[in-house]
């Protein structure tokens, strides 16, 4: 007789729930789909909050500039004689963010001189910022205001 080697199946032992256990060797497409999402979303969020953020930025430093320009013409004022000031008076004329006159200034500068009485003026100035969107002058911008006497 011969001796039969009688050849038996190995079968891998069932683990939880009695399923057969796969090795895995990498991600499915499922799971780098589901990954990539998520990346886009929290991207496109953290980028929402920078261009947010620059915008804010851009906005403080328009109102910034504008108030020196306000600062700076009442400066100017200062070093004209009593008589000449009433020149100074103006209409939303459009300035660069220097306080130079521009045909598309960034600015939009008003001066009035209001007479108090024959030896006071009141001297105002304000300077509106142009909308970076609508490039319209918005809002009411930056406003400051003093007195100017006559030296007798």
């Amino acid at each position: 007789m011969k001796n039969k080697k009688h050849k038996t199946k190995h079968t891998p032992q069932p683990i939880r729930g009695g399923k057969k256990h796969k090795s895995r060797s990498g991600t499915t497409l499922v799971e780098a789909l589901i990954a990539l999402a998520l990346f886009a979303f929290f991207t496109t969020g953290a980028c929402k909050l920078i261009v947010t953020q620059r915008m804010t930025l851009d906005l403080a430093r328009d109102y910034y500039t504008a108030a020196n320009i306000a600062k700076n013409r009442m400066e100017l004022a200062r070093t004209f004689d009593f008589d000449q000031i009433q020149g100074l008076n103006e209409t939303a004329l459009s300035v660069d963010k220097n306080g130079f006159p521009a045909v598309r200034g960034a600015f939009s500068r008003t001066t009035t001189i209001g007479t108090i009485g024959t030896n006071l003026y009141e001297f105002a100035v304000t300077v509106r910022v142009r909308n970076r969107k609508t490039l319209e002058f918005s809002g009411d911008g930056q406003s400051i205001s003093t007195y100017i006497a006559k030296h007798l």
